[in-house]
């Protein structure tokens, strides 16, 4: 039997790929970790001179206000009425031309593409979204 002496009992513990293993495990953590509050990035979008802005002559418009109110062809809903508003969009005249869907600025996304579900369901394929500013 083979007993080990003192002078072959070095144990030593290697921690250059311990320091590598830490160093990994942080790099991951930082670029997976969030930085602040916002997730949003503020874009400066382009401005060209080519693109030419149409203006629709229709007899169909819809316009939702802030307040859940909408107006379809200048007759009243509220939002919360949507058979009533379905009602309303499928006796609109669908010729092929466009329809135009102005929302405020500050109404909920959620009511304008309940109402381009609506406006698609019924055949509606030209729609131009304006947006009205305060």
């Amino acid at each position: 039997m083979k007993f080990l002496n003192q002078k072959d009992s070095n144990f030593s513990i290697e921690i250059t790929p311990l320091i590598d293993i830490v160093f990994l495990l942080v790099i991951f953590f930082v670029v997976t970790s969030k930085v602040g509050d916002s997730q949003f990035l503020n874009l400066d979008l382009p401005k060209t001179e080519s693109f030419q802005y149409n203006t629709v002559q229709t007899s169909n418009e819809i316009m939702i206000y802030e307040d859940g109110s909408i107006y379809i062809n200048e007759n009243y809903f509220n939002i919360n009425d949507l058979n009533d508003i379905e009602d309303a969009i499928f006796r609109l005249e669908n010729a092929g031309e466009s329809l135009i869907l102005s929302a405020h600025s500050n109404s909920l996304h959620v009511w304008v593409i309940t109402i381009m579900d609506i406006l698609n369901k019924y055949g509606f394929n030209e729609v131009q979204i304006r947006t009205i500013e305060r």
